[in-house]
């Protein structure tokens, strides 16, 4: 099945969109049964709404950004600080270079730091995981990026092909001599993250990154649906569902 596709598929999968399809395929499906589409609307609705909110958002992310616990001060001897792509925003269209999205902008900063602080190799690694959608490659954008944050050119590695997290690994593998790796990645990525890189021979040292939750004041306008809180809801979905889709397939 064509990389592209399955992509597509996957997203079908996640809310808000699949949310959309149970209703409209409840809708016509019973159209001759208005009490059965009358509640396939409510529990599509129900859900959506429930997906739109903070404490359900953040119920779903706290036990994937509490997997590792943030990397306080130096660690010791490492031979590289490994970056996955999470994105990147295309920009020509005013005719501007590409940069990093703020997910991957994010990891970029952390990894850019504490490869400078020990004098280690900076990994790059991601190539187009979205090839509907655009033509960049992760890696090659963050290198951009990295150099202007003025880490010498000798100290990045980049490595474009990969298109998910066992790629990566595995890509990384073949690049790296050494074992000892610092991962630096998003919190709610990072349980499969270290399980995947680890599976390949490396001893990962987490730095996670880009946390989702946070603190709240407990306030009514926690129960207001929002677009971030449903954003936040997917990408929890999505995590989760990779972490079953990867242990069935005997990855994790």
């Amino acid at each position: 099945m064509p990389f592209a596709f399955q992509k597509i598929l996957w997203f079908l999968l996640l809310p808000p969109a699949s949310l959309v399809l149970f209703m409209l395929l409840g809708v016509l499906v019973t159209r001759n049964r208005i009490g059965l589409a009358r509640a396939f609307l409510f529990v599509g609705s129900i859900l959506l709404y429930l997906l739109s909110i903070a404490p359900v958002a953040d119920f779903l992310l706290q036990p994937l950004e509490r997997s590792t616990r943030p990397l306080t001060g130096l660690p010791g001897k490492a031979d590289a600080v490994v970056v996955p792509g999470g994105g990147s925003v295309d920009r020509s269209w005013i005719g501007a270079p590409a940069v990093p999205n703020g997910e991957t902008y994010t990891r970029l900063v952390l990894g850019v730091s504490l490869a400078k602080k020990l004098g280690i190799p900076l990994v790059l690694v991601g190539g187009n995981g979205e090839p509907f959608a655009t033509k960049l490659n992760d890696a090659e954008v963050m290198a951009n990026a990295a150099y202007a944050m003025g880490i010498p050119r000798k100290q990045i590695l980049v490595e474009k092909l990969s298109r998910n997290t066992l790629e990566n690994a595995r890509a990384v593998r073949k690049l790296l001599k050494g074992n000892r790796i610092i991962l630096a990645t998003s919190a709610y990525y990072m349980k499969r993250a270290v399980v995947m890189f680890t599976r390949q021979g490396f001893t990962v040292i987490p730095a996670p990154t880009y946390y989702l939750v946070q603190t709240r004041k407990i306030a009514a306008a926690l129960f207001i649906s929002r677009a971030e809180n449903l954003k936040n809801s997917s990408v929890a979905v999505a995590e989760w569902l990779s972490l079953a889709w990867w242990k069935l397939r005997g990855e994790l």
